[in-house]
C-alpha cells in the first residue's frame, strides 16, 4: 500500500503543468474576448491568482516529496510518521481544491455569459 501511495504521488500526482497551460490559455483568450481593459485586467488578475495557486500547490507538493524520502530513509520511522505526511499533503491538497473552486466563481461572477462561453464553451 505504501510503495502505490508513493508511485501515485510521485508519478501521478501532479497536474500542475496541464492547470498552468489551461491558465495561460485563458488569459490569451481573455485578451480578444473581453475589450473593457479595466474588466481585463479584473479577470486577468483572477487567473494571476490561479496561477499563483497553481505553482504555491506545486512547491508543496515537493516539499511532501521530500519529507516522505527523508522519512522513508530512516529505518527507525514508524507508520505514524508517514501517515503525518501524507495527512499534511491531503490537508493542503483539500484547501487547494477548496482555492481553486473559489477562484472560479470568482473569474464566473465576473464573466458576461457569452464571455463565459467564448472561453470556456468548447
Amino acid at each position: 500500500m505504501l510503495i502505490t501511495l508513493i508511485t501515485v504521488l510521485l508519478l501521478g500526482g501532479s497536474i500542475d503543468d496541464a492547470l498552468l497551460d489551461y491558465v495561460a490559455e485563458t488569459r490569451t483568450s481573455v485578451k480578444s474576448v473581453i475589450t473593457d481593459d479595466e474588466r481585463r485586467k479584473d479577470v486577468t488578475s483572477t487567473l494571476n491568482a490561479m496561477k499563483k495557486r497553481v505553482k504555491q500547490r506545486s512547491k508543496a507538493a515537493s516539499q511532501t516529496i521530500k519529507q516522505l524520502k527523508k522519512a522513508l530513509g530512516d529505518h527507525e520511522v514508524g507508520e505514524q510518521d508517514i501517515d503525518a505526511v501524507y495527512a499534511n499533503y491531503f490537508a493542503k491538497t483539500d484547501l487547494f481544491n477548496s482555492d481553486m473552486i473559489d477562484l472560479r466563481f470568482e473569474l464566473r461572477e465576473k464573466l458576461t455569459r457569452e464571455e463565459w462561453q467564448a472561453l470556456f464553451g468548447q
